[in-house]
């Protein structure tokens, strides 16, 4: 196989041997379907040359042999054994071993024999011989230069021996001279040059194919082989940054949870102490520390839930709700909040409607409040003089209602614009050495207002003024629903007459002692919150006992004071107040264990995460609510009283737990 490639101009790729051994394999087995495809064709042939021949016999022969008296003449015998003897053997071989040199071969002689038979039939007719040019030509179909020369070999040395001995067979004259035979010959060779010629140049061409087809699959398999390894890279790629969010979100929630604990010591005793500050022995600067420390203890948790938000943002896991809300509800709220900020640098804060808004529109009400307030802020924050003004309008045809939030501060210059919305950045580092600041309010409403599915842009002139635009869509509400701009604009002035959001507590006042009588088992390991929250729910009327952790809450509920022990029959406590992480035993799995028991006590957790999957996760441990540290006294008390009177209720369903969910 070799030396035939190398014969027809084949030279195998160095430094690439398996693409060459592959065109190799590739140009034989295109070879080979050649050799069987005209091995089937000679194999019919053969058969209707048989037919021929005998017909040839029976109306040719009698004319040729003996003149213009037609009678059956012997030839047909002849015809029909010598003719079946002659294909026999090819057909065999076709039909049983196609595809062989020895079949082709077997045929090229067969097929010069059947030649030389029907010259004799027709005594040496010359449009017989004719016979032999096509013979030749169909076994060039073969594409094999020996096979020709195997054909040739046969037609010359009939033509020599008849030629000399019995000229009248195969010429058609008794006297057609002792060297007629010989450019027959010549003519048969001239045809072989050309055919010899067509079948090295048909050789190549499959030899070039299939070397072009072994480069193609050699490509194509270094091809996938890189897909395949750059897939495995990018699936390992996305695992390793899947593992990192994990480890992000485990550490921010762990950094929620270190900063917000202490953070619930240091307000809450604040506020402990700010009671305290009335009594005659307090010095006058009692109330002036008091509020330093609960001020900066509210701007560090601010930053805390700032680095959390943008850390959910970057995650994907930042939850937007689309829920129906009233825009001046949330623009008095936003006003309410922000006006003590603005009368303290005697700034003008006001809202105008600009024509009819639309009185209800869908959208996420918490985070709308918490972008405009992250821009009335800051407007207020780089405005020494002059006014802070919140527009709103309603852009029919594109169906979005705008919030313009317009300062005569500082001003921007188009660098410090491109930059602002970046995390961590602001205007540059003068600005935050001046004012101070994170840098993330800007980057976290930007994001805000693209979930909403809105956006937020700016436009600013240097010591002239900001203006930062939201654009939001209502939702599927019609225009008939619109408020009209002096009812807008009545309800706002009404809301800033009333002085609500100066001091305002936003939980309804309670009696001094609502939880009289309710017995809580409380489960903290954190020394100073178990002192805190203790003596919150003690001066709310509440018996407490405490415990350090989840294990030793629930032996307080078991007859033996043991995990395998049976709950008591009532239980001793209305309800247990639980902090989720703890050593020995956490919230999540004391929760689980008591869902799992049958217990039906209420479960209140307790938490210093601030995650976007905290409450769910509390939830689907089996705890019944929960509150967030640091804590707000009158949430948790309301919290505590609702589930005392709801002890006795059909719980969910406890199958909702089993019990590979324990820790």
């Amino acid at each position: 196989m070799l030396a035939e490639m190398k014969l027809v101009g084949f030279k195998p790729t160095e430094g690439n041997s398996e693409v060459s051994q592959r065109a190799g394999f590739l140009l034989e087995e295109f070879r080979s379907r050649v050799y069987r495809s005209t091995d089937r064709m000679f194999c019919f042939l053969m058969i209707v040359q048989w037919f021929v021949g005998v017909a040839a016999a029976i109306w040719i022969a009698p004319y040729t042999w003996i003149g213009t008296q037609y009678q059956i003449h012997s030839h047909v015998l002849a015809a029909i054994f010598l003719g079946g003897i002659i294909v026999s053997l090819p057909i065999g071989l076709a039909l049983f071993f196609p595809g062989r040199p020895l079949t082709r071969h077997t045929i090229a002689i067969a097929q010069m024999l059947f030649g030389a038979l029907l010259i004799h039939l027709t005594g040496g007719r010359i449009e017989t011989h004719f016979h032999i040019f096509g013979s030749l030509a169909f076994l060039a179909i073969y594409r094999d230069w020996k096979v020709l020369i195997t054909a040739t070999l046969v037609v010359s040395l009939d033509h020599v021996y008849r030629g000399l001995l019995d000229p009248l067979s195969i010429f058609g004259s008794a006297d057609a001279g002792n060297w007629r035979w010989l450019e027959h010959f010549v003519w048969v060779m001239f045809i072989d040059v050309f055919l010899i010629a067509a079948c090295l140049h048909g050789i190549r061409e499959m030899r070039t194919i299939a070397f072009r087809q072994s480069e193609l699959e050699d490509t194509q398999s270094k091809i996938e082989a890189t897909v395949i390894e750059r897939t495995s890279q990018l699936e390992h790629a996305r695992l390793e940054a899947e593992r990192a969010g994990r480890i992000k979100s485990e550490f921010l929630a762990n950094m929620s949870h270190e900063i917000r604990t202490p953070m619930t010591a240091i307000l809450g005793f604040a506020d402990l102490l700010a009671e305290t500050v009335g009594c005659p022995s307090s010095s006058q600067n009692h109330h002036e520390y008091l509020g330093t420390i609960r001020r900066n203890g509210e701007h560090l948790l601010q930053i805390i839930n700032d680095i959390l938000d943008v850390s959910k943002i970057e995650a994907g896991k930042l939850e937007v709700e689309t829920i129906p809300l009233e825009l001046t509800y949330v623009v008095n709220e936003v006003l309410a909040l922000m006006r003590v900020r603005a009368d303290a640098k005697s700034l003008c804060l006001e809202a105008i409607f600009d024509g009819e808004i639309p009185k209800t529109i869908l959208s996420d009400p918490v985070r709308l409040r918490q972008i405009l307030l992250n821009l009335v802020g800051n407007a207020i924050k780089f405005t020494k003089t002059g006014r802070v003004q919140m527009v709103i309008s309603y852009i029919k045809q594109q169906r979005v209602v705008r919030f313009d939030v317009v300062d005569t501060g500082m001003g921007m210059s188009s660098d410090q614009v491109n930059n602002l919305f970046r995390a961590f950045v602001q205007a540059d580092n003068t600005t935050t050495r001046q004012f101070g600041g994170s840098g993330l309010g800007l980057h976290i409403s930007k994001q805000l207002a693209e979930l909403l599915g809105g956006e937020l842009q700016v436009t600013s002139t240097l010591g002239a003024g900001s203006t930062f635009s939201v654009s939001l869509p209502i939702g599927p509400w019609n225009d008939a629903d619109l408020v009209a701009l002096c009812e807008a604009q009545s309800a706002v002035a009404s809301t800033r007459d009333s002085g609500q959001g100066s001091d305002a507590k936003p939980f309804k006042s309670i009696s001094n002692a609502p939880l009289q009588g309710t017995k809580i088992l409380f489960a903290e390991d954190g020394l100073d919150n178990q002192k805190l929250i203790s003596h919150v729910l003690r001066k709310a009327g509440a018996d407490v006992l405490i415990v350090d952790n989840g294990k030793l809450a629930i032996e307080q509920l078991t007859n033996d004071a043991t995990l395998e022990g049976k709950f008591l029959d009532p239980l001793p406590f209305d309800l247990l107040l639980t902090d989720m992480q703890m050593p020995e035993m956490d919230g999540y799995s004391t929760a689980r264990f008591l869902r799992n028991r049958g217990c039906t006590l209420p479960i209140v957790a307790l938490t210093a995460n601030a995650m976007s999957d905290d409450s769910s996760k509390c939830l689907e441990s089996g705890c019944d609510d929960y509150t967030t540290k640091p804590i707000h006294r009158e949430k948790l008390i309301e919290l505590c009283l609702r589930w005392k009177t709801n002890k006795n209720r059909d719980f969910r369903n406890l199958d909702s737990w089993n019990e590979e969910k324990v820790c």
